[in-house]
């Protein structure tokens, strides 16, 4: 038998969390910041471009609302600011009755299916089944206007008068208002909502549209133009080809 030790075992590298943004989308919005900076410098020469201020000021918001997600610890922390948001007793009583209207729903669908009918069956189109409605804050939020607004039209069972529907109108009321701030704007709202690709979708529409904006104001063919079409971050030696 070999007397020589066992050699030590490395433990494991701990895995990183992931982060919110992958490596291409952070890129994005590096160049974002560069456009940005540019369009803010050169403002008055883009207005007639229709690049006016509140296209750029619209353009910076949508900045702003990627970097501080970009700045979180990562996915785990947007999972845990959504968990804290769908916990609670007005997202639990939401929940519920939200799963009470897809019941209702699937019970009617039952009832009229027994004879075999198609002509008189019940469809659960519309109603979610198999979906998951409190992934996040803005889903349920969807979820909860689709199944009210559904569960008003289709006269079903335990919901067939407007005190049930405004129960559950209520309840929606109640959670919606629980995270809202008073002091947000409108837009502030709006980009809060956006999901992480359709921020970035977003993100890359405006900048694209200002870039294309400076290709036009100070064409390539121009020699003079490189330093202003490098602070775009435009090619030069042809047009913008997005």
């Amino acid at each position: 038998m070999s007397n020589t030790d066992p050699a030590p075992v490395t433990p494991a590298a701990a895995p990183q969390a992931r982060g919110y943004f992958n490596k291409g989308q952070l890129e994005d919005l590096a160049l974002a910041e560069t456009v940005l900076a540019a369009a803010t410098t050169n403002a008055a020469d883009l207005i007639e471009w229709d690049i006016t201020t509140a296209y750029a000021a619209g353009f910076a918001d949508v900045i702003t609302e990627t970097r501080q997600r970009a700045s979180k610890s990562g996915q785990n922390a947007e999972d845990s600011e959504n968990a804290t948001s769908l916990t609670g007793e007005a997202a639990t009583a939401l929940h519920t009755a939200l799963q009470s209207i897809q019941s209702a729903a699937k019970q009617k669908h039952k009832m009229l299916a027994e004879d075999g009918d198609p002509a008189t069956n019940f469809s659960t189109a519309g109603y979610l089944i198999g979906s998951r409605l409190n992934g996040s804050r803005a889903g349920i939020l969807q979820s909860a206007e689709t199944l009210i607004l559904r569960a008003t039209d289709d006269n079903l069972p335990g919901f067939k008068t407007p005190e049930k529907i405004d129960a559950v109108s209520t309840l929606l009321t109640a959670y919606r208002g629980k995270s809202s701030d008073q002091k947000e704007t409108t837009r502030d709202k709006e980009i809060a909502r956006l999901n992480r690709d359709d921020l970035i979708h977003v993100l890359n529409t405006r900048r694209a549209a200002i870039q294309h904006a400076a290709d036009g104001r100070w064409p390539w063919s121009i020699e003079a133009h490189r330093p202003i079409r490098k602070t775009f971050a435009l090619p030069l030696t042809r047009p913008l080809g997005l």
